[in-house]
């Protein structure tokens, strides 16, 4: 079975593209003005995931976890991934300077509720975790980890954020609040 397959490496690509859209904006961003979470955590998310990609060329995660690609699972995977990424790429636009490192304050900030906000209230977290499970599907046990960190890590991060929010727009947070969902439209 040949594990370099062209749905795999649009998935890499996907990802490289999406670390290199998170590292270049992160320069634009407002001052952040407080931090409320344990961001070195990102960082040591966005380096598993660089690993993984390297690990995936090399094959190596085929020999430690056994997991043969299943190229309709691939594919599958690519949809997802590419969906996810652009989700999330796309909300962190509509950010624009307001976007941070989670749980942070960031200078003169603003609410947004347009673009993918208008759906859910965090979005850039659904697009990473459907682009994680598209990698899952694709390459297997290795991904299923990455997302059990990434849930372990957003969902606390979801409730952190949406108190600081709630702070900074006590006016019209509630109301966005009560006509979006957190992760998932329509339903959480």
């Amino acid at each position: 079975m040949q594990y370099a397959t062209l749905p795999a490496h649009i998935i890499d690509a996907i990802w490289i593209i999406f670390i290199l859209v998170w590292v270049i904006s992160m320069f634009s961003a407002k001052r952040t003005m407080r931090q409320s979470g344990v961001n070195w955590l990102t960082y040591r998310i966005i380096t598993i995931i660089i690993i993984v990609i390297i690990i995936h060329y090399v094959g190596v995660k085929v020999l430690i976890f056994g997991y043969v690609p299943n190229l309709s699972l691939q594919w599958l995977g690519a949809v997802l991934v590419t969906i996810g990424a652009a989700v999330a790429i796309s909300a962190r636009f509509y950010l624009g300077r307001n976007w941070g490192m989670p749980m942070t304050v960031k200078e003169n900030a603003e609410l947004v509720t347009t673009g993918p906000y208008a759906y859910v209230r965090h979005p850039i977290y659904a697009g990473v975790l459907v682009s994680i499970i598209g990698s899952a599907a694709a390459f297997g046990l290795l991904w299923v980890i990455i997302l059990v960190v990434y849930i372990g890590y957003f969902v606390p991060s979801i409730f952190v954020e949406e108190k600081i929010m709630a702070n900074l727009f006590p006016e019209t947070y509630p109301a966005y609040r009560a006509r979006t969902k957190r992760l998932i439209p329509w339903v959480w």
